[in-house]
């Protein structure tokens, strides 16, 4: 089993940054979360950001988008996948195998909706609860290895491609991990991370 990041390794960006824009511009009300968003995303990049930080975070915006917008989510998600299809890599889409994995921070309302394309039966995401409004679970960190091995128990990954240092954690249980920038894939030494 070969295994996958997507935010910023398969699709071009951070989806879930990318899906609070696309909101953004749908409902300008949303500006008011435009100053944390962007801390978060940037405490992101640097590795800073502590899991705690992240339920707050997303618990305090999706509640209050949940009150305040008015728009249909489903056809929203529609609309954002017409428009950011494009920044799905095209050379990640044809690596891809059925038993390969995608494991990621990405929300499961988004990724969902193109799975299909994706081609593996093997995620696991962000699970949002969106009826009752809340997190189940965020795919980030060390929570991606609990997730791995209660689902797949004594399963090898070969080959762990990820963008983030924030996927150390994956990156132990892989024989082999390749860093993700744009377009260019790196085998890295292992010995110089843990």
């Amino acid at each position: 089993m070969n295994a996958y990041d997507f935010d910023s390794t398969i699709y071009d960006g951070e989806s879930i940054f990318d899906f609070f824009i696309f909101s953004l511009k749908k409902d300008i009300w949303l500006i008011k979360f435009l100053p944390i968003v962007l801390f978060r995303l940037i405490q992101y990049k640097l590795n800073l950001l502590k899991i705690d930080k992240i339920y707050q975070t997303v618990e305090m915006i999706i509640n209050s988008f949940f009150k305040h917008a008015n728009f249909n989510y489903d056809g929203l998600v529609e609309q954002f996948w017409e428009k950011n299809h494009r920044k799905l890599k095209p050379q990640f889409l044809k690596m891809l195998k059925e038993d390969d994995l995608i494991i990621t921070g990405c929300p499961n309302f988004l990724i969902n909706h193109i799975k299909d394309e994706l081609k593996v039966k093997n995620i696991i995401c962000t699970e949002f609860d969106l009826k009752n409004r809340q997190i189940d679970f965020i795919c980030f960190g060390d929570n991606k290895v609990k997730a791995f091995k209660k689902k797949y128990k004594n399963q090898k990954i070969n080959k762990f491609y990820t963008d983030s240092l924030s996927d150390i954690p994956m990156m132990k249980l892989a024989n082999e991990v390749y860093l993700v920038n744009k377009e260019k894939i790196k085998k890295i030494d292992k010995t110089k991370y843990f």
